[in-house]
């Protein structure tokens, strides 16, 4: 991985030009990776077919799994799911955080990103880089965990540079924050069914999300 393709973005008070230049590499289809509140992701431009093919070449990630993407709040996420009674219970207590709702996708996202089906997972990470990111890019980011399709969850540059390899000569830009805190991925909650199932437990209990639905 080229030093000049690493850059090193102060979480705390994100530089915009900085995330100007990691959003259009997003909108030119081109892949990057950026932190989370959870691990750091593989960002791409989640409308962008090939772009997400990369996304899945990059990881050895198998085609039959679906992705999951990040947008900047819930106005910009009803552009690309329906949304229900529930996830607005939901995201009013618990986003910006770790959590990713499953609801109905519409049309416009491809299909490639969601193996085929006919729901998508939404997420808004308690993270500034990430949701200035995603405003700037103006379009859904794949949030596929940075790491090799089976292997450990990364949270250091270092980490990944020593389990993807020349693999890496494949991102056109790694948006550095430093180590992040060892969190496990986003609880998952698939809304799209009644009552809703817990499909993945992280940093979000179960029981605090099936609490606050009633």
């Amino acid at each position: 991985m080229s030093i000049q393709r690493s850059i090193f973005i102060d979480a705390s008070n994100p530089e915009e030009l900085a995330v100007d230049v990691a959003a259009r590499l997003i909108r030119e289809g081109r892949v990057i990776v950026y932190p989370t509140d959870t691990t750091y992701a593989l960002g791409a431009n989640a409308l962008d077919s090939a772009a997400i093919s990369l996304i899945f070449e990059l990881k050895g990630r198998p085609a039959d799994k679906p992705m999951h993407v990040v947008v900047s709040d819930l106005e910009v996420a009803e552009k690309y799911v329906v949304l229900n009674e529930s996830a607005r219970i939901l995201a009013q207590k618990f986003l910006p955080g770790p959590l990713t709702l499953i609801l109905p996708k519409k049309g416009i996202v491809p299909d490639i990103l969601v193996a085929g089906r006919q729901t998508l997972g939404i997420r808004i990470p308690d993270n500034k880089i990430c949701l200035m990111l995603a405003q700037k890019a103006e379009v859904p980011i794949t949030a596929t965990s940075a790491n090799l399709s089976g292997q450990e969850n990364l949270y250091s540059i270092n980490g990944m540079v020593e389990q993807f390899g020349p693999r890496l000569d494949q991102v056109d830009l790694i948006i550095d924050q430093g180590p992040l805190p060892q969190r496990p991925p986003s609880t998952l909650i698939d809304l799209t069914i009644s009552p809703p199932v817990i499909l993945r437990e992280g940093p979000i209990s179960g029981a605090e999300l099936l609490k606050a639905l009633g």
